[in-house]
């Protein structure tokens, strides 16, 4: 069909090598001929057949490992964002992407549903297909049952509209981020309503004692720290503490306080208006974590986000 101009979102559940070419090789030639920008960001198994049932035509797609685009739902969002912007500006109409998320561990599995829900609200007015591969012979009938959540339609055999689909706010509240796990009592526990210096000298102190001087994830987590605590100390009230727990390459830090908390489920994954001074601390953060997850607690908002260095 025709590219729409808003989003089209959907579910293509697969069970065979050849469910997988014959759908999606029609949707890449369409796209072709009406000049739409074409990525693929998929298992490298299916990018080789990608390539040979497109012939010639696989000169036009784009094709991303998958294992190295799905890392973390925030620069995934912002990485579509990038290559949509890229595309209309060299004159495309718009863009059709096929992505097969990368789930990982079970425990990682809201995380990535949550995703692919708030790409109805991030994507919503952009000129963008959105095909979502799930290969019903590796993944849990649960992420499948997610799937018909998450998206509007599903793709094959034909479109059709999904009975289950969730609005992404409803999804979102529904399914929670999980939170990433810490172990005994922090290394550091500080209170930070005075503001961030202190928090950014001691949680540094830290990371040189862990042996994560000098490394850019160390600077990532600075950063992504004092964003959090700047948040807090402008828009919480009450006590406002940080902690922090090292165990060999993961830094965890938390950050809490007596305020509303976050009352928007889609900040974090929308980007910040450009024309906007503030809103972007949780936004940045998110882009530099390996997990984060914002809960209400007993009447206080609690930010936990981590930090692993690669293997």
């Amino acid at each position: 069909m025709p590219l729409s101009a808003t989003l089209t979102h959907d579910a293509m559940l697969y069970g065979s090598d050849d469910e997988f070419v014959s759908a999606l090789v029609p949707y890449v030639r369409e796209g072709l001929e009406h000049d739409e920008a074409l990525v693929a960001a998929v298992t490298p198994a299916n990018i080789a057949l990608l390539r040979d049932a497109l012939g010639a035509d696989a000169a036009a797609v784009s094709f991303i490992d998958r294992n190295e685009w799905y890392r973390r739902p925030a620069t995934t969002v912002a990485g579509w964002q990038r290559l949509l912007t890229d595309a209309l500006a060299r004159g495309h109409k718009g863009m059709r992407l096929i992505g097969e998320v990368g789930f990982g561990p079970r425990r990682q599995h809201p995380t990535w549903t949550r995703y692919e829900a708030a790409l109805n609200d991030v994507f919503a007015q952009a000129p963008a297909w959105i095909v979502c591969p799930y290969d019903t012979r590796t993944l849990p009938p649960a992420l499948l049952d997610d799937a018909r959540r998450t998206h509007p339609a599903t793709f094959h055999p034909r479109r059709c509209p999904s009975e289950h689909y969730l609005e992404p706010e409803q999804f979102l509240r529904s399914v929670a981020e999980p939170m990433p796990p810490i172990t005994g009592p922090p290394a550091l526990s500080l209170d930070v309503a005075e503001g961030v210096a202190a928090a950014r000298h001691a949680v540094s102190a830290l990371l040189a004692a862990a042996g994560w001087a000098g490394l850019d994830r160390g600077d990532d987590l600075i950063l992504a720290m004092c964003e959090i605590v700047t948040n807090s100390v402008r828009h919480g009230r009450g006590r406002r503490e940080l902690r922090v727990w090292a165990h060999g390459s993961t830094v965890t830090c938390e950050v809490s306080d007596e305020g509303a908390g976050v009352a928007d489920p889609l900040i974090g994954y929308r980007p910040p208006a450009q024309d906007l001074a503030g809103g972007r601390g949780l936004w940045i953060a998110q882009q530099l974590c390996d997990a984060l997850t914002v809960i209400r607690r007993d009447a206080t908002t609690v930010v936990r986000f981590a930090v692993t260095l690669p293997a």
